[in-house]
């Protein structure tokens, strides 16, 4: 019989992820006693992930993919088992071989159908709905032995696949999430993909993932992506495509029923450029010299960023820089060419460079912007990097005021920067100035490297390649578009709009903006299609964003009710932790009983908290200090201030679903904390204690017990009281519930559908919509379901 330990001995070693990854479940021989239902203590611990490997070599559309796994088995007892490799959704398998520790092992491919009878077998004996998710899919199975005790195996598996073009790209996926199975983070993971092609190649991107692209040469590149003790929230999907124009344009969509449907458009200029596709730019740099600039070594860092950046300037390129302290000095009364000459003089001045006195912002901003106001009749993009350690403390020292003098006497070619150094800085003043005129911010935290930061900076926007961009779809109805406002786009880096849309079909998508003043229009023809629902991940970015967004109008321009009332429905719907959204991660009251009586309140299981949980600034009231929005410009200073806005910042500049995830993971850290100082209790604290009575150990209780919000497709499930509720029924709906009981007929009938069967995977007692009802899946005790058998 098959058991999987998950508190001993159920399953005994999951190794990782979902779909590709492979699972060796151990087996029993069946006693001539059939065991209870759930055995009370666990008798051996879980099998450990050491590693898991992942390289790829990809060649035109044909890849080689090698999975290298180690499992450490720390119980005292020799273990056999099975090895399960459900295949890869839609991948074409042409070959494959497997060893272990070092031998060559047989195996056999089932088909889809074949595979489900062994997926839903397992499922009735070892009494985890887990494997459900892969209904639907083939699978390679192995047998496994021995598994020695207290000491490691290392399976290696190859298969050979034809990828397959989607929207407009080649597409590899290799699934990677872990949590379904492994209860603790992987040790060591790495995915590695090499990239060959007989075209030169453009677009290379990751919708799931943040990895690092090595290109080499046109023709060939490297993207990987390394975590340690980490559990992958999301398959690993990359998509890459070939040069063509200037700027390519590709459109990924995500449309379920009749609602409206969610984009991705991916723009990417030209890795290689000729001189005139570069557009010349203005470069001033204007830095804080004031005194507490000494401080931790903050100037020295400073001078060598500010060299490194004008070193690196293009011949065409010209730059000016301004110093501040109580006041404001220019080097020059005017921009210089960067000639190596100019270089190597303002490198002197530099080197000059001395801190002292108090800040003068107003007299900075001034001259940084008197010197960007330029005679040229062609107007060049120019970037204004403005870093400051600290508040106004000489002449204007009212932040609004500063924020409307900046706004004055901005032209509309001129960007603005800010780097806020420490925790001394007013970020209310540096997100606004970087908002109003089309910037962005960046904060260095104490102990972090001021050169790092501005030199990454400097690296993206080095080559321009299109200013004043705008993006419209015609036809589509294209709503709720981030970033509401584009940024220029430069060689070397991909702009990845989301937004929504109403009408499918074919659809001209048109990017505008402006080359050396002249105006350049670019038109694609994309598909955004009637129903897909393959890219999962695209609904929650879309969102995260989104609230990222609202997040910092609040913050920006104080508090709106519109605004808050759509962070929580998005949050509620998404998943989303925010101060609004508190009650996805705090103790909220509890789900009613099968059965029970209508309430007079339909509002929602969650509506209480959010009242409860009203940020500061909120003119309502608010009883409980969860974290605030709307904060008052003079009071947006500290370490609280600082990381408000990073936070808000990494929601709206995801590019992926493992970025979401991290800001959101962040933001969950911030409210729980909140919370505990507050006296309320969170959910992953009570839910680790009851695994931990379980017999859980300490790691595996706490990792299990950080994920209470899990996203399928555009559904989200909250964990509450041992059961997974899809986050916006209501109570009306879960007392009209249909009952399903666990594992019975009627369940395995619903796990047919393989949307339903994810669903189902997520645990033994769910609430989810199916269609207009409500399902709700209970688990009856072996003792009541004996008593209704007499």
């Amino acid at each position: 019989m098959y058991k999987k330990l998950l508190l001993g001995l159920l399953l005994a070693l999951i190794a990782a992820p979902a779909f590709t990854q492979g699972i060796v479940i151990t087996i029993e021989p069946e006693p001539d006693v059939q065991p209870r239902r759930r055995p009370p203590r666990p008798r051996f611990a879980p099998i450990e992930v050491r590693n898991h490997n992942v390289e790829t070599n990809i060649d035109g559309q044909g890849a080689t993919t090698t999975i290298t796994q180690t499992f450490y088995n720390p119980n005292s007892m020799q273990l056999e088992g099975q090895y399960l490799f459900p295949l890869p959704v839609e991948a074409a398998i042409n070959s494959f071989e497997m060893t272990m520790n070092g031998k060559m092992v047989k195996g056999e491919l089932l088909a889809a159908d074949k595979a489900r009878s062994i997926y839903e077998g397992i499922v009735r004996q070892m009494l985890d709905p887990g494997l459900l998710e892969f209904a639907g899919r083939g699978l390679f199975r192995a047998s496994v032995f021995p598994i020695l005790p207290q000491q490691e195996l290392t399976i290696r598996f190859m298969y050979t696949e034809l990828l397959p073009y989607d929207s407009g790209l080649v597409r590899f996926r290799y699934p990677l999430r872990t949590k379904t199975f492994s209860q603790v983070p992987v040790q060591s993971l790495s995915v590695k993909v090499n990239i060959k092609s007989e075209q030169a190649l453009q677009a290379i991107y990751s919708p799931t993932h943040s990895c690092e692209i090595i290109r080499k040469g046109d023709k060939e590149a490297l993207v990987g992506f390394e975590a340690k003790n980490n559990q992958p929230e999301a398959d690993f999907e990359l998509y890459f495509g070939h040069a063509g124009e200037t700027v390519a344009a590709s459109v990924m969509t995500f449309r379920e029923g009749a609602e409206a449907g969610y984009f991705l458009a991916l723009l990417t200029p030209k890795i290689k450029l000729s001189d005139d596709e570069v557009l010349p730019k203005d470069v001033i740099y204007v830095i804080d010299t004031s005194g507490s600039m000494l401080d931790d070594g903050k100037i020295a860092q400073a001078k060598k960023a500010l060299k490194l950046c004008v070193n690196a300037l293009g011949e065409r390129d010209r730059f000016g820089m301004v110093t501040f302290s109580t006041e404001s000095r220019k080097w020059r009364e005017e921009l210089s060419v960067a000639t190596r000459d100019n270089k190597e003089a303002a490198g002197l001045a530099i080197e000059k460079i001395e801190a002292m006195g108090g800040t003068n912002i107003a007299a900075a901003l001034k001259d940084g912007l008197a010197l960007a106001r330029t005679k040229d009749e062609v107007k060049r993009p120019t970037y204004i990097v403005f870093l400051t350690d600290g508040l106004p403390t000489v002449e204007q020292t009212d932040v609004r005021q500063l924020v409307k003098m900046a706004s004055e006497l901005r032209e509309t070619h001129m960007r603005l920067f800010t780097f806020g150094v420490g925790f001394d800085v007013n970020t209310w003043l540096l997100d606004t100035l970087a908002e109003q005129n089309r910037g962005q911010r960046e904060y260095v935290k104490p102990k972090e490297d001021i050169e790092v930061k501005v030199g990454n900076f400097y690296s993206k926007i080095a080559s321009p390649v299109l200013a004043d961009v705008k993006l419209r779809i015609d036809g589509a109805e294209v709503t709720d578009i981030q970033p509401k406002v584009m940024p220029d786009l430069f060689a070397g880096t991909q702009l990845a709009v989301l937004g929504r849309y109403v009408k499918p079909g074919r659809h001209q998508v048109i990017l505008e903006g402006t080359v050396n003043g002249q105006k350049r229009v670019y038109e694609y023809t994309q598909e955004f299609t009637e129903s897909a629902n393959t890219k999962a991940y695209l609904p929650r970015m879309w969102a995260v964003r989104r609230v990222g967004f609202l997040l910092d109008q609040i913050n920006l321009s104080g508090f709106n009710k519109e605004l808050k009332d759509e962070i929580v429905a998005l949050g509620t719907k998404f998943g989303i932790v925010t101060p609004y959204t508190s009650f996805l991660v705090v103790e909220d009251s509890q789900i009613p009983p099968p059965r029970a009586e209508a309430p007079r309140d339909d509002s929602g299981w969650r509506e209480r908290r959010a009242v409860e949980n009203r940020p500061q600034g909120d003119a309502s009231g608010r009883d409980v200090g969860m974290g605030g929005g709307g904060r008052a410009p003079g009071a947006s200073t500290g370490r609280n201030a600082v990381e408000d806005s990073e936070a808000n910042d990494d929601r709206r500049s995801n590019d992926n679903a493992d970025g979401a995830s991290k800001a959101d993971k962040d933001a969950t850290k911030k409210v729980e904390e909140k919370a505990r100082g507050g006296g309320y209790a969170t959910k992953a604290g009570k839910r680790a204690e009851e695994l931990k009575k379980k017999g859980y150990d300490e790691r595996a209780a706490q990792a299990i017990a950080a994920e209470n919000v899990k996203t399928i497709g555009a559904r989200t499930f909250v964990w509450s009281d041992g059961i997974w509720l899809e986050s916006d029924i209501t109570n009306g709906e879960l007392i009209e519930a249909e009952l399903v009981e666990y594992l019975s007929e009627s369940y395995f009938t619903l796990a047919r559908d393989t949307e339903i069967a994810k669903v189902l995977a997520l645990g033994t007692e769910v609430i989810f919509r199916k269609g207009k009802k409500v399902v709700r899946v209970i688990e009856v005790a072996e003792e009541a379901r004996n008593e209704e058998k007499k």
